[in-house]
């Protein structure tokens, strides 16, 4: 537990140093949202065709380049971590750099989700046809299993595999090999994993939910466009801010199982 809380603590520390790094996030998350306005569906109103369609190439876009982002993120606080110095000049090589890569890596933890969330589907859907609720009860049961076990098994223990590939400047397989062995010898190492990334998300929720409340009322005696637009700023700063911190505290939580 002291390991994970020290590396929550250092993130924050990590993310507080590097104020720079944090303010190209809050730009880009900025950027996406308030260019994908047009495209939200606001209360009452039903998508065109057309509007469905854009904001799934935005969508689509959006994601492709958020990835150049990530492998310039994770590098830079790589090297701070590492050596305490994070040199912005460094962004857009180490952008394009780990690019393929991490596009690799993603759709290959893509197809091992969906490979799963397919056979649990197709169990549910075989017992359909009986109209026999105990069975399609034992049937959903066993799909929870599956995917909980491959969940643990192989979706926790790769989310370290970005910093595996990144620190270790491997391959797509590679990455993932190192991954799966960091965080399973031994397997509890699983657990204290998820628990990192449990605690995480309940201080982004914490801290969302207040400065949320406060910028909810502000923006309540604004126009409805204004209101929009400055929860977007702030929910930009949020994400940004806290996406280091994420980075952060879980690249010295690697590096702490890596020298184990």
């Amino acid at each position: 537990m002291g390991a994970i809380l020290t590396a929550i603590k250092r993130g924050f520390g990590v993310a507080a140093k590097n104020l720079g790094l944090v303010l190209i996030l809050i730009v880009f998350n900025m950027i996406g949202s308030l260019v994908s306005m047009p495209f939200a569906v606001m209360p009452g109103q039903t998508p065109t065709p057309q509007m469905t369609a854009s904001a799934l190439i935005f969508s689509v876009i959006f994601i492709l380049i958020s990835i150049f982002f990530q492998g310039a993120s994770l590098a830079l606080v790589r090297d701070y971590v590492k050596a305490g110095v994070a040199k912005l000049s460094s962004f857009v090589s180490y952008g394009a750099k780990y690019y393929l890569r991490l596009f690799g890596l993603s759709l290959l933890i893509i197809l091992i989700i969906g490979i799963a969330a397919l056979v649990a589907g197709l169990l549910v859907a075989a017992t359909a046809p009986l109209n026999n609720a105990i069975v399609t009860n034992i049937a959903i049961g066993a799909a929870v299993v599956i995917v909980s076990i491959v969940g643990l098994l192989y979706f926790v223990p790769l989310t370290l595999s970005p910093y595996s590939l990144i620190c270790g400047e491997l391959g797509v397989i590679a990455a993932m090999k190192d991954s799966l062995a960091v965080a399973k010898k031994p397997f509890s190492r699983v657990l204290w994993l998820l628990l990192l990334f449990v605690l995480l998300i309940l201080i982004a929720l914490g801290i969302g939910l207040v400065i949320g409340f406060v910028v909810g009322l502000l923006t309540a005696v604004m126009p409805a466009a204004a209101g929009r637009v400055v929860m977007a700023v702030v929910t930009s700063c949020i994400n940004g801010y806290l996406g280091i911190v994420m980075t952060g505290s879980f690249m010295i939580f690697y590096l702490g199982l890596k020298e184990k």
